[in-house]
């Protein structure tokens, strides 16, 4: 059951210079390990599972993909529902973000507050996460699982087109958990700092039952490298009215996407930890999700980028 105002957003880990300089595993058997699923089901049961030989194939690939996108040409996608005048910002200055009415249209009908409960305090944090499928909730990892506690959080709500700040502003329900994955990396490569993981701060919930909403239309990227894209981001910061729905656009540039994250300047705040970062291709008509918001520093913020491991990874967990 959702209980409005028992949740506090929880804050994106801060990436220093030397986080962001971690370097990515080149040994193939660790890369390919970090690839297992690790996950934990509603009655408290670890889950775990190899990856696949299609992935550990992936891994190998992308262990020799280029540095970044700098080569591809500029895209505009800019998704045109999130309104005009958003595009172009390219620094944090004033705070660009509009907030989204009509949550029970589509694509924000499929975005939602997810919320979970920390086993060792028993206070409840909030993120912001993207309905994929029927019942596949797309996050980052550390919404799910706490390094500083070494443990899984527990009772994860999902709360789709959420839009206010009782149990009445959610107009499609709130839906329990049957289980939760993160990369097995996120956990088995922790150091002490964020930054050993960020790779890997991805996270799926799996409901209970299917959420109704539509969630067609989400697409997953290719495996081309992007140049230039206009990033659009949706989600639920906490510095906003409770529970209210947020939106941004701002452009990605080539030399600041790595094959395994990208960096960018649209505004954050904590609960918008898992917001999709997404591109809006003109030509499909689809909005194409191509990385998880996860962290912040001073001067950018970082998601996770959706490289072909990472889909496929995502693909598997699929319901």
């Amino acid at each position: 059951l959702y209980k409005p105002g028992r949740a506090k957003p929880i804050a994106p880990p801060q990436l220093t210079d030397e986080d962001s300089r971690a370097a990515p595993l080149a040994d193939e058997a660790t890369a390919v390990k970090s690839y297992g699923i690790v996950g934990l089901s509603a009655d408290g049961k670890e889950i775990k599972i190899e990856p696949s030989e299609a992935l550990r194939n992936l891994i190998i690939k992308e262990l020799n993909a280029p540095a970044n996108g700098k080569d591809a040409g500029p895209r505009k996608t800019e998704d045109p529902d999130l309104g005009e005048g958003e595009a172009g910002r390219q620094v944090f200055g004033p705070d660009d973000r509009e907030q989204v009415k009509n949550t029970k249209t589509y694509p924000f009908s499929a975005i939602g507050y997810l919320e979970a409960k920390s086993p060792k305090t028993g206070s409840f944090g909030s993120c912001s996460a993207t309905l994929i499928g029927p019942r596949t909730v797309l996050t980052a990892a550390h919404c799910l699982y706490s390094h500083e506690d070494k443990d899984w959080l527990s009772d994860y709500l999902f709360v789709p087109g959420l839009n206010g700040s009782t149990a009445d502003d959610a107009p499609f329900g709130a839906f329990t958990f049957e289980s939760a994955y993160v990369l097995q990396g996120f956990i088995d490569n922790y150091q002490g700092y964020y930054g050993s993981v960020l790779l890997w701060d991805l996270g799926i919930v799996t409901l209970k039952q299917d959420v109704g909403t539509t969630s067609a239309g989400w697409a997953m990227p290719t495996m081309t490298i992007w140049g230039d894209f206009t990033a659009n981001l949706v989600g639920y910061p906490g510095d906003k009215p409770m529970g209210t729905m947020w939106k941004a656009s701002c452009e990605v540039h080539a030399e600041n996407i790595a094959p395994e994250y990208f960096q960018y300047d649209c505004d954050t705040f904590p609960g918008s930890s898992g917001s999709s970062v997404y591109a809006y291709d003109t030509n499909s008509k689809q909005r194409i999700i191509t990385g998880v918001n996860v962290a912040e520093s001073p001067d950018a913020n970082t998601a996770v980028r959706l490289n072909a491991a990472n889909v496929q990874w995502i693909n598997s967990l699929y319901k």
